[in-house]
């Protein structure tokens, strides 16, 4: 008998609980074999790492045991340093999944850069770990060295390189530089550069004067469609005997901006709080949803770190849900605020990842239950 279904957020998921997306999973997979160079553009908490890493990552590293995934995390990078430890991590990580101690020592030891290989017994498996020891301590010297060893892996072997939350490297001196450098390198590879931070990507990439001008092809992840979103809700709440007809599941995607991280977690709560046998009303919904919102203590704590201005500005968007023209004077009037200082206040706000830019529909708050919040104050 296979085990219920439930809801997963906030985690990187598996093939078996996205949501759809099958054409993109196509899609991006045939541009990983064909060695492509991708721009994956999507909001915040869109699933494209879990799209990207778990479910193409791992179908890539399945096509033969030569194949590798090298995945960089480069979310809040501050530093040459961080960004060292992020591709010692990545690098560590890909080599040990990917092939056994003995063939390390023996076959991939020359492909290392400036680095050498150390093996212990983990203490708690009793199994050897893989270590990665720069010859250098200066940071920018470690940092070309694990770039020198990214290209040198990805000429022996199939690769494909992930380098998630990508913009973040803009706040880094001579990170850019570094990274056009390897990037322009690896004419023979499969990269995905994962983004949500909009505004940063279009400098990165659309700018004609930026050093990666037109470097990839962009993919941007959609909003999953109703019908998808329904047969996923309808078989979670299944066992329960719940009941969500089509006109629910539009105010639940409506409410919280298509967002699936935050559809999956109000998902997660109404299977835990509501009775069997419940059939949903909007005005039921409505209730659940200020319940869950009123129940994270977390949204207070953050919003602790903002000025009276920065707050003001965001609960203005939030009541709003989507804001076309931020610098507008309605707005303006709305905010009690000047133009020049909303505008900095929106640039802080999009470069911390609080507040997102949706092409058509204009600027709303990234998470869509801190927008609730935000909303109901």
């Amino acid at each position: 008998m296979k085990p219920n279904k439930n809801f997963k957020y906030d985690v990187l998921i598996e093939t078996d609980d996205l949501c759809d997306r099958k054409l993109e999973q196509t899609d991006l997979l045939k541009r990983a074999k064909a060695k492509k160079r991708t721009i994956v553009f999507a909001p915040r908490r869109y699933g494209k790492t879990s799209l990207v890493k778990n479910v193409i990552g791992t179908a890539f590293f399945s096509l033969s045991r030569r194949h590798l995934v090298l995945f960089f995390d480069l979310m809040g990078v501050q530093s040459l340093e961080s960004i060292a430890k992020r591709f010692h991590h990545g690098v560590s990580f890909a080599l040990s999944q990917r092939f056994p101690v003995k063939t390390l020592l023996r076959d991939v030891g020359d492909y290392l850069r400036g680095l050498s290989l150390q093996v212990e017994m983990d203490s708690v498996t009793g199994q050897p770990s893989l270590s990665l020891i720069s010859k250098t301590k200066e940071a920018k010297g470690e940092m070309l060295h694990f770039m020198e060893t990214v290209k040198e892996l990805s000429r022996k072997y199939p690769t494909m390189i992930i380098l998630d939350e990508f913009p973040d490297i803009t706040f880094v001196p001579e990170a850019e530089a570094l990274f056009r450098s390897l990037l322009q390198e690896l004419g023979d590879t499969a990269v995905f550069i994962l983004g949500s931070k909009r505004h940063l990507l279009t400098l990165m990439f659309q700018d004609a004067h930026a050093p990666l001008f037109h470097y990839g092809d962009e993919v941007h992840l959609g909003p999953i469609p109703l019908q998808d979103w329904l047969v996923y809700f309808r078989e979670r709440m299944k066992p329960k005997k719940i009941l969500l007809h089509q006109e629910e599941m539009e105010w639940i995607l409506e409410t919280l901006c298509d967002v699936p991280n935050a559809i999956c977690e109000f998902g997660a709560w109404l299977l835990e709080n509501i009775a069997p046998g419940t059939t949903f009303t909007i005005g039921h919904l409505k209730q659940e949803l200020d319940k869950m919102v009123e129940s994270k203590q977390s949204y207070a704590y953050l919003l602790q770190s903002y000025t009276e201005k920065e707050c003001g500005v965001m609960s203005a968007l939030a009541r709003q849900r989507f804001t076309l023209e931020p610098h507008s004077e309605m707005f303006l009037k709305l905010v009690n605020t000047s133009k020049s200082s909303v505008g900095k206040i929106m640039k802080k706000l999009l470069d911390r990842g609080l507040i997102e830019y949706e092409l058509e529909k204009g600027y709303r708050i990234s998470d869509p239950l801190l927008g609730h919040y935000l909303a109901t104050r």
